[in-house]
């Protein structure tokens, strides 16, 4: 979107990188190319923005699976039909300097792999999952985000807690509130304050078993004071 005009300048299908079981998720920058998690059908895929290829990439790979099923409040959710919920690659950051990539299915843990090896088209996906590390022992999470300096906050949906992750996966409580139910897409302003929308997705009918809606309105975004930057990819 050209945001000076509200007009559409380029859109970029996605049919042939997807499958029926597809579901793509998250996505982030890293110069001419885009990240992006497939939750449904297991895997990342690769865009190029310049000539809008596409390539998987740790297509099926453990660390794109869900290990275990969808919690939330401490709860095991379960879709409408009464079926577990199991959420694939979901959440992914991009370090400042843009080597790294961080990513994770929706219930942890947090990996990371060389950017280099995911913008090599030439490398096996057998070669580049030589290369996934175990980031950081991350639990439940519904969204992230990152700041200039590489720390990575990461909702909990179960300890309703905003948890910080150094550059060195190191983890910490930054905040814990009742109120935090299901925190989504965390952005940082240029104001140092961190946005923190509580979505309370897991009181919904298609994660709560099909049962009535507990979510309490009105849903709220919050905004706390954390002194960062955010990352300019």
């Amino acid at each position: 979107m050209d945001l000076a005009t509200n007009a559409v300048r380029r859109v970029y299908p996605l049919q042939s990188a997807t499958t029926d079981r597809s579901f793509i998720d998250d996505f982030r920058f890293n110069g001419r190319n885009v990240y992006l998690t497939d939750a449904g059908q297991p895997g990342l895929i690769v865009l190029d923005l310049d000539t809008g290829g596409l390539r998987r990439a740790l297509d099926g790979h453990w660390s794109t699976i869900a290990q275990r099923p969808l919690t939330g409040q401490g709860r095991t959710l379960r879709d409408d039909k009464g079926k577990l919920l199991f959420i694939h690659a979901d959440q992914l950051e991009v370090s400042p300097d843009g080597k790294t990539f961080y990513y994770q299915a929706c219930t942890g843990p947090l990996y990371s792999i060389e950017t280099r090896y995911l913008d090599d088209s030439g490398l096996s996906d057998a070669e580049r999952a030589k290369h996934v590390k175990l980031f950081a022992a991350t639990v439940a999470t519904g969204g992230t985000a990152i700041d200039v300096d590489g720390t990575i906050y990461a909702s909990d949906t179960d300890g309703l807690r905003i948890l910080k992750i150094a550059p060195d996966g190191s983890m910490s409580t930054l905040l814990e509130d009742p109120r935090l139910v299901w925190v989504d897409a965390m952005w940082i302003d240029e104001q140092g304050g961190l946005w923190i929308p509580a979505a309370q997705m897991n009181r919904t009918p298609t994660m709560n078993g099909g049962e009535a809606s507990a979510v309490k309105f009105p849903t709220t975004i919050y905004r706390l004071e954390i002194g960062a930057k955010p990352l300019r990819n």
